[in-house]
């Protein structure tokens, strides 16, 4: 069995090595190597350990015209595990197993008729509502367009289903939306740039999915579940005005109460904070010489009423700010934005003394003794310093980014 084994060690390979993305807006970019791009995650299709078995050098190809987004598929291989040797052993279902994530009788097999798709790409046109145009200072031949598309927007469905795909390789734990559910809203971002002739033509860069959540009495909570900026677009900064188009569409409304955020990266976390500092810097109660006082409940008001941000990440956005405004230098600047950051990070702790000690009066000598002893306070410095120290490092990070914009 051993000898078995080792034989089959040549079938084995990495599915993210194996698996090939590509946005094609031209002949020259399906054969241009350079264009590849390989998934972040392929767990959620293959094996935990992200390992296709039952071929040798596999290459499995996912092209995409990069305006409609129509996929090309095809599977490619040296050698395939024989069952018949190997007592019954066969190959990872390769086919079935990506074929059923594309969207039904919607993608090419031969790259002919990818190619062939390539020439009418001008004729494209993005479904739904444009919100917003703009431009990047460093990007001076292209201009990016947001759009925003209903359940019911005709033709949107079709080419969600196109792009939703990516979720699986770029989104650790995400899987597909009920996009029966009228609820949600898309909001799509397309780069325009024109051709030899003059025309525009537009390429899909990211999405953003938004769920409607109800809230009481008559109101809703939008909840922000979905954000994919593809790998080709990223380091760009194309992220944070996306996402800041989409809260200004959002803010429009006057039934919401406030933007969530469904269970965010930490990539996401910055991009967020990011946007919401830079939108509460142009607020007046967050303008000296307010900022460097307590957090206010002028700052929670008109941060939820201008850009609808709830009381904890408002207060997230102050201290941010209010780090930019301080010379950590100064001894006592510096001493008093800890203390103000140890203080809030103390009070949980704190909750949880009194709520031990409300307990312990109701317990036995014998059961308060079988109690898990409580933290010394040089223990509850250390814990509080390292949170601290996590806490103005990735703080620090959203300041550099707002001084270098």
């Amino acid at each position: 069995m051993s000898d078995i084994a080792a034989e089959l060690q040549e079938y084995l390979c990495s599915a993210n090595k194996a698996i090939h993305l590509k946005l094609v807006s031209s002949e020259a970019d399906v054969y241009d190597e350079q264009k590849s791009f390989h998934p972040e995650y392929t767990h959620q299709l293959f094996s935990d350990n992200e390992v296709i078995f039952g071929y040798r050098s596999l290459r499995v190809e996912l092209y995409y015209c990069a305006s409609r987004m129509t996929p090309y598929f095809s599977i490619t291989n040296e050698g395939k595990v024989d069952s018949k040797v190997y007592r019954g052993v066969k190959a990872d279902d390769i086919y079935g197993t990506i074929a059923q994530n594309l969207p039904e009788a919607d993608f090419l097999t031969s790259k002919d008729q990818l190619i062939a798709s390539l020439s009418t790409a001008d004729q494209f046109a993005p479904t739904g509502q444009m919100l917003s145009e703009f431009r990047l200072p460093q990007d001076a031949a292209s201009s990016y367009r947001v759009y925003k598309n209903l359940v019911d927007t005709p033709g949107f469905i079709r080419f969600h289903r196109r792009i939703r795909t990516f979720l699986l390789w770029f989104i650790d734990g995400s899987s597909f939306i009920d996009d029966d559910d009228d609820r949600w809203m898309f909001y799509t971002l397309f780069e325009v740039q024109n051709n030899a002739r003059g025309d525009a033509i537009q390429r899909f860069v990211g999405f953003i999915t938004v769920y409607n959540y109800y809230a009481y009495p008559d109101k809703v909570r939008p909840r922000v579940s979905q954000m994919l900026v593809l790998p080709p677009y990223q380091g760009k900064g194309l992220g944070a005005e996306f996402y800041t188009a989409v809260c200004a569409d959002i803010c429009l409304r006057r039934d919401v109460v406030d933007i969530a955020v469904e269970d965010p990266s930490d990539d996401f976390t910055k991009l967020r904070d990011f946007v919401d500092c830079r939108n509460c810097a142009t607020l007046a109660s967050f303008q000296e010489p307010h900022i460097h006082g307590a957090f206010s409940s002028d700052m929670a008001a008109e941060a939820r009423e201008k850009f609808r941000l709830n009381k904890m990440q408002a207060r997230r956005v102050y201290e941010i700010l209010r780090l930019q405004h301080t010379n950590m230098k100064h001894p006592v600047e510096s001493k008093n934005y800890r203390l103000m950051i140890k203080d809030r990070l103390n009070r949980p702790f704190q909750k949880q003394k009194e709520d031990m000690e409300k307990v312990r009066k109701h317990l036995s000598t014998e059961e308060v003794g079988c109690m898990m002893a409580d933290i010394s306070l040089p223990e509850q410095h250390k814990h509080l310093q390292q949170q601290y120290e996590s806490i103005i490092e990735v703080y620090e990070r959203i300041v550099r980014r707002m001084e270098r914009v």
